[in-house]
This record gives structure tokens, C-alpha cells and sequence, in this order.
């Protein structure tokens, strides 16, 4: 939360936990999902871990799990899939940057000393972050954290408010860094203070590529993991940062790049990864496959055609309040169908609106 402080999930215990697991398997529907994340040692991901795996025994429901160190409990993942154990891998099939001001951003919260200095106004952060101490602790935690959100070489300032810092835009903090002769962070935050913390910053994505497709640095190739068949396609953070990335075109990237382009597997099994089988996994009924009598959800396109309409994300602004977020759109898409209705097509909303909250008590046979 915006203000520094837990969010429930993080303070729950064990046994919460798998109190709720044993509410899944008395009525046999739903499923658990978990994102292992950036900021915890190696202790406390191999404690998750065996958490993870005993909710799947008592809940006996999928568990779908984004582990950003999957590389380093290979023998884990075997050992759960061998006990039968409904192990799903969520795999992250496209690349996404994040844009960001200071003034409203912290994606650095991972580290310990990087939450309150990034909780408050502009004006009381940049206090904060104007504080030798303050800075000595972020760099230390730089250290002790490694991450390819600190890595200087891509994170660069693509928009300045003042025209006196013009010539830094486009140019990484690594390569300010070198040329004031100061410490990469102490030029970032430098930067950012000098224009209020709203100088737009772009951090690179991780490296989602063909060869190493690993968050964890593990070097695993992405496409094997994404053919893995106890592993399913999507994001963890889908509308959320909306101000920051956008991570809805990975459907579009996935049959277009690694269906299309790659040939990874089959049309019909891309399908299966990103339709079926999640619909499957989330305990939809009725939904996720082509078949007489199930909900006519469906997207219509040109493969040939399938792509991204922009070369790179751009602002909307229309959420309440004129507030903005980024957005993408596709090529190629000729029909959204939900329900059996158009909502969208060729990219404009037709306004209908016939979709409907599903319970999981609707689950229940």
C-alpha cells in the first residue's frame, strides 16, 4: 500500500492459511495463487515453498505459482509434481518496461530501506531521499539486493521538465553517473529531485528473450519453460500499475511472437495454454473451449495481422477523473465476443456491456 504498511497476506499465518485450504477442499472448487517475489531470503522462499506445498495437499485444488527464483528449487517443483501434487507454473511470455516518476512510484520496495523513503507528497519524499543517511542505507541495500531494477544500464530518464536537463534524456543513470562523478543512485535521485520528482524514468524490461527468459538471472530458456506442460501463460500484476506498465498485450504477443513467429508449439495448443487450460485452473465452468452449450467467449483475428498497433505503450486518459494509465492495442483483432456479444471491433468498444461477476459459489457442482 501507498502507505508502507503490510498488506494482509504478508501478515497472515501459516495456519490462516491453510484454514482457507481446508475451505477449498470441503467444498472442492477454487484454486490458490501465490507470486514469490523480490525481497525475501533464501530461508524464507524455501519456507513459502513448503507452505505451498502443504496447502496442495490439504486443499487437494491447483495452485498456480509465479516463483521469480524458480531456477534455484528446480528439485522442489519435481518433487511436487512427482506426488501428484496440482502444481501450475505461471510463466511471463512478454517483455514489460516500466515508466514512472518518483513522485508516485515505488516498485523499489523489495528493499527494506527503500519503503518509507517513498511513502508521503513529493515534498516529504524528496526530503526523505535528500538525507545522506537515507541514501547511504538505499545503497547498501543495493548490494545486498541485487536486481535488474537497479541495474543503472537500463534505467534511463526519457522525459525532463527542465529544459536545462535536456541533454540527459535518453541517456542511463550509469552513464550520468559516469559523467558528474557521482554514485549511480545519488545521480538518479539528484536528477529527480532537481525536477520534483517528475522527470519520467524508463527501466528496462527483464530479460524475457528466447535464450534467458529467467527473472532470477538462472539463465533458463524461455521457451522451454513456456512448453512446460505444468506451466500456464500470463502475469501476476494484470491492472495493477496501471500509470506505470501495461501487461494486458500478452495474449497478442504470445500467438503473434512465440506462436506465429516462433513456432512453439501448435495454434491449437497455444490456445489450450492460454484459454483451457487457465479456465481449468481458476475453476470456470463452461468456459475456456469452443463447445456447444459453454459461454461464447471468443477473440476473432487475422494471425497474419497480429501484432501491436503502437511501437511503444501510450497514455490514456480515461479514468475517473481524467487520470491517465498506459495502454497498447492490437492489429489484427477483428471481433471480442463475450457472452456471446460483440464488445469490441477492430479496437472500438461497441458498448456492451454483457458480462457478469462470477462467484465461486457458482462453482459449486
Amino acid at each position: 500500500p501507498e502507505d508502507g504498511t503490510f498488506l494482509p497476506s504478508h501478515v497472515a499465518s501459516d495456519r490462516e492459511f491453510v484454514a482457507m485450504g481446508e475451505v477449498l477442499a470441503k467444498y472442492g472448487v477454487g484454486h490458490i495463487g501465490l507470486t514469490l517475489g523480490f525481497g525475501l531470503s533464501r530461508d524464507e522462499r524455501d519456507s513459502v515453498r513448503e507452505l505451498t506445498e502443504e496447502l496442495m495437499k490439504v486443499s487437494g485444488r491447483p495452485f498456480s505459482l509465479l516463483d521469480v527464483e524458480a531456477g534455484e528449487a528446480a528439485d522442489w517443483s519435481d518433487s511436487c509434481l512427482q506426488q501428484g501434487l496440482p502444481l501450475m507454473a505461471q510463466e511471463i511470455c512478454t517483455p514489460a518496461g516500466i515508466q514512472f516518476k518518483l513522485s508516485e512510484f515505488n516498485l523499489f520496495d523489495y528493499m527494506p530501506n527503500w519503503v518509507q523513503p517513498f511513502v508521503g507528497t513529493a515534498a516529504e519524499r524528496m526530503e526523505k531521499l535528500s538525507d545522506p543517511e537515507t541514501r547511504a542505507v538505499m545503497k547498501k541495500d543495493i548490494d545486498d539486493w541485487p536486481n535488474f531494477r537497479t541495474d543503472w544500464k537500463g534505467v534511463q530518464a526519457i522525459e525532463v521538465v527542465n529544459d536545462r536537463n535536456i541533454q540527459y534524456e535518453g541517456m542511463p543513470m550509469s552513464e550520468l553517473a559516469e559523467l558528474q562523478g557521482k554514485d549511480p543512485l545519488d545521480a538518479f535521485l539528484d536528477l529527480a529531485i532537481d525536477e520534483g520528482l517528475e522527470t519520467e524514468f524508463w527501466m528496462a524490461p527483464a530479460n524475457i528473450t528466447e535464450d534467458t527468459g529467467d527473472l532470477s538471472g538462472q539463465g533458463r530458456s524461455s521457451a522451454d519453460k513456456l512448453k512446460n506442460p505444468h506451466a500456464h501463460i500470463s502475469v501476476s500484476d494484470g491492472g495493477a500499475h496501471t500509470r506505470f506498465t501495461v501487461l494486458s498485450p500478452w495474449p497478442v504477443y504470445w500467438l503473434s511472437h512465440w506462436i506465429r513467429d516462433k513456432e512453439l508449439m501448435s495454434l491449437e495448443d497455444g490456445h489450450r495454454k492460454i484459454s483451457a487450460l487457465p479456465a481449468w485452473l481458476a475453476d470456470f465452468k463452461e468456459r475456456g473451449t469452443l463447445r456447444v452449450g459453454n459461454w461464447a467467449d471468443i477473440m476473432i483475428y487475422n494471425q497474419d495481422e497480429l501484432g501491436m498497433l503502437y511501437e511503444k505503450s501510450i497514455f490514456a486518459t480515461d479514468f475517473p477523473g481524467g487520470e491517465r494509465r498506459l495502454i497498447q492495442k492490437p492489429t489484427g483483432m477483428r471481433f471480442i465476443i463475450v457472452n456471446g456479444t460483440v464488445t469490441f471491433e477492430n479496437n472500438e468498444c461497441t458498448g456492451a456491456l454483457p458480462g457478469k461477476l462470477l462467484r465461486s459459489y457458482d462453482m459449486v457442482d
